[in-house]
């Protein structure tokens, strides 16, 4: 069985990438107080930073409302699935426990503001695919199913849709319950936002590893490499993923330059990384709190696209100045020349005043 992406997909967004995490004997079927008080701890911080206002207003998702339109989603009538969570949260100030899978993959995707689902892969009856829908797709809202062929992208199943509306809404069928066992978590982002998503998937990994004792393994599918094997894998397939992982590892092979219709290149053999700065530049300004001139000088950095990623991962505990976590950007006192400033796990930088 596999997760992947149909090409056809491609020619409306280029840049789409899912990370992939797959967990293998888990016992979704007793209460973990250790995920129910992350869970709760999640909830509870996202209440507080969204104080009684709408996703939208507090967080950029942008780019994700973009590749929707570009889908032909509305995406105010049918918001990402991450969002729609955090309405709720700031809504009602509360979300229901569903089960302890569940409530694990809701905390992540609330902690690091990325789409996330879960499939049991004991009920897939073909593999996992990322496509457009045909005329013979078996969609359980048969009452809002599209009229042409073609017409909306979904997550699917041989002809039994999974996920409307790309990362819409998951359908009933192949709901988690207590007897699952076998599950796969894609997240799903683009080029440009690498870092969160996969620190996304390695933290649910890690997560599924101490929380259930389970066998976790974890990938990734791009225009470059479209497929992933998730079930019954045989030696030969393990050994191939370990080079492959190590591969994608070493030559860290993603097109992030910032031109989301470029994607991938996997026939391209040199490196192609993150153009990193040695130095971070720390813009001075007598008007603004020392916090804010923080965030603008990572923006001005190429660090990050907007201000409301910087804030975001200041938020997340991702920025370190001095060795120290920061997150809160009131506490954040004016950087002089020499101070290491360290953003998420690869961008470690020196401060020079601008």
């Amino acid at each position: 069985m596999f997760i992947k992406i149909n090409r056809a997909v491609f020619e409306k967004k280029n840049d789409l990438v899912i990370g992939v995490v797959t967990a293998e004997g888990l016992n979704n079927s007793v209460d973990n107080k250790k995920i129910t008080d992350f869970f709760i701890d999640v909830v509870t911080k996202q209440k507080e930073t969204l104080k009684g206002q709408t996703a939208k207003n507090v967080y950029d998702f942008g780019q994700y409302h973009a590749a929707m339109r570009s889908f032909g989603i509305n995406p105010s009538k049918h918001q990402i699935s991450v969002e729609a969570l955090l309405n709720r949260v700031s809504k009602g100030g509360c979300l229901a426990s569903i089960s302890p899978v569940v409530d694990l993959a809701n905390a992540v995707s609330l902690k690091y503001l990325v789409p996330l689902g879960v499939h049991d892969i004991d009920s897939l009856v073909d593999d996992l695919e990322i496509r457009f829908s045909n005329s013979g797709d078996l969609f359980e809202d048969s009452e809002d199913r599209p009229s042409n062929e073609g017409e909306e992208l979904v997550y699917a199943s041989g002809n039994t849709i999974r996920t409307r509306k790309w990362i819409w809404r998951q359908m009933p069928v192949g709901k988690i319950s207590e007897k699952t066992t076998n599950v796969v978590f894609p997240v799903d982002g683009f080029c440009t936002n690498l870092e969160a998503l996969f620190e996304a998937r390695d933290f649910l990994a890690s997560g599924l590893k101490a929380y259930f004792g389970c066998k976790t393994r974890v990938g990734v599918i791009y225009k470059g490499s479209p497929i992933f094997k998730i079930s019954n894998l045989s030696e030969e397939d393990m050994k191939a993923e370990e080079i492959s992982l190590a591969t994608i590892r070493e030559k860290a092979a993603f097109e992030t330059a910032g031109n989301s219709n470029e994607g991938f290149n996997s026939s391209d053999k040199k490196e192609s990384v993150i153009e990193e700065p040695s130095v971070f530049v720390y813009y001075q300004s007598d008007t603004e709190t020392p916090g804010m001139v923080f965030i603008s000088s990572m923006e001005r950095n190429s660090l990050v696209k907007t201000k409301s990623e910087a804030r975001r991962l200041i938020q997340q505990g991702a920025v370190k100045i001095n060795g120290k976590q920061i997150t809160d950007i009131n506490t954040i006192t004016p950087l002089s020349d020499g101070d290491m400033v360290q953003i998420g796990k690869r961008h470690i930088l020196k401060a020079k005043k601008g």
